[in-house]
């Protein structure tokens, strides 16, 4: 093997070496990302029922203050009948009031009641949802940071490697260099052996003068344009 090959190889499979880092990288920030969208998706989940029973909460508030305002109501009327200085007229209108605000003040505190069940029921519900969504994010906030570590580490890996990549380089003839860099922004492996006359890239035939010379230098592929070697 010539020291010129040896040295092409040498920078190809550092390059692989970079190549691999950066699947690494992606395939962990793919991770990241995904544990990311599914803490959201969760939370809006979770935030949605919590509002549906922060919403019960409410109207349960209300329908108990309207049965205390209606109450307070037929007492102060039924106060006014028992002592004020009312016409005929005026009686029998109050009276009618009162009657009215009675048989709506029992549907009401059934309605008042029936939420103040529901509300009793669906806190312990909400309670345990909340602490088990908090429980999860908590575990999968901890996969995240543990992601983020590894990404720490690779790519200050992949940093030193392409730093490296330069004196690897350098020690490539710089004709040979320019091809095979052109040939990697076309392929993930634009040097490749020659096995029984078949260029291993493409896995057409190459010619007898191809296979012949492969022998003693670097050369290209006359189907794909790789740079072939023999082993």
């Amino acid at each position: 093997m010539t020291d010129e090959l040896e040295a092409l190889l040498e920078l190809y499979r550092h390059d692989g070496a970079i190549r691999e880092q950066l699947l690494k990288i992606e395939g962990l920030q793919r991770r990241r990302a995904s544990l990311a969208e599914a803490i959201a998706r969760e939370y809006e989940e979770f935030s949605s029922k919590k509002k549906a029973f922060e919403e019960l909460q409410r109207h349960s508030r209300e329908k108990s203050r309207e049965v205390d305002d209606l109450d307070a109501q037929i007492r102060a009327d039924t106060e006014k009948l028992r002592t004020g200085l009312l016409s005929y007229k005026e009686m029998e209108a109050l009276r009618t009031r009162v009657e009215h605000a009675r048989a709506r003040i029992d549907q009401l505190e059934d309605e008042a009641l029936a939420l103040i069940t529901q509300v009793e029921e669906q806190a312990p519900l909400i309670r345990a949802a909340e602490q088990e969504f908090l429980k999860w994010k908590a575990k999968i906030e901890q996969d995240i940071a543990e992601i983020d570590a590894e990404l720490t580490r690779y790519t200050a890996e992949l940093e030193r490697l392409k730093q490296e990549r330069a004196a690897r380089a350098s020690a490539v003839d710089p004709g040979l260099l320019q091809r095979y860099e052109e040939l990697r922004a076309r392929y993930e492996d634009p040097l490749v052996p020659v096995e029984h006359g078949v260029c291993t890239g493409c896995k057409l035939r190459v010619s007898e003068i191809t296979a012949e010379r492969v022998r003693h230098e670097i050369v290209a592929c006359e189907n794909c344009s790789r740079l072939l070697y023999v082993k």
